[in-house]
């Protein structure tokens, strides 16, 4: 098979710092990527976060418009490493709502990855539209990006994922997270 994980290595003891979450959760700050568009050719999703895995990586990322969360979840299970031992972190898209939040993790992620809890959840995107993407949309969109987050939130009591957090927001949409919520991703 073709080496498709980049290779690294972990000194004796002293691996690969970690930061510390919200709420205490500690996370790699060294994680594999599968956007299927990073990969060379002749290496798979599924492979490539193997021999992840076999070097000693522990954090994984993925997002629900990758469509790679399957071939992620079946690389977890062939590599026997435990799921204590793994970072998982996913994406969900913009701003969907609170519900289809919580429906497409208990639905779609989950079962997918085949694992019963994420370790971090991150909306994406705070805009709706591709084309305003990574944040153009400016305060347009406030009540469902707070929708959305009250349903991150929501998966966070429920205890399905550890910790959660955005992604590509400004400053501003930031605070009116913070502001709804009272929770800083």
């Amino acid at each position: 098979a073709a080496a498709c994980a980049v290779a690294f290595a972990l000194a004796s003891g002293s691996g690969v710092p970690s930061v510390e979450l919200p709420g205490g959760v500690m996370m790699p700050m060294l994680a594999f990527g599968s956007y299927p568009g990073s990969f060379k050719q002749g290496c798979t999703v599924a492979e490539s976060v193997r021999q992840w895995l076999a070097l000693g990586g522990r954090h994984i990322d993925t997002a629900n418009n990758y469509g790679t969360q399957p071939d992620v979840g079946e690389a977890m299970k062939a590599a026997g490493v435990p799921r204590s031992e793994i970072f998982l972190t996913t994406k969900i898209p913009g701003p969907i709502g609170k519900q289809q939040t919580i429906d497409m993790i208990m639905n779609v992620s989950l079962p997918q990855l085949g694992v019963d809890y994420l370790d971090l959840v991150l909306i994406h995107k705070p805009c709706i539209e591709k084309d305003l993407f990574p944040n153009k949309c400016g305060a347009a969109e406030h009540a469902e990006r707070v929708d959305t987050w009250e349903g991150v939130l929501e998966l966070k009591r429920l205890g399905k994922i550890r910790a959660a957090g955005v992604s590509n927001f400004d400053a501003d949409q930031l605070a009116t997270l913070v502001a709804a919520s009272g929770v800083t991703p």
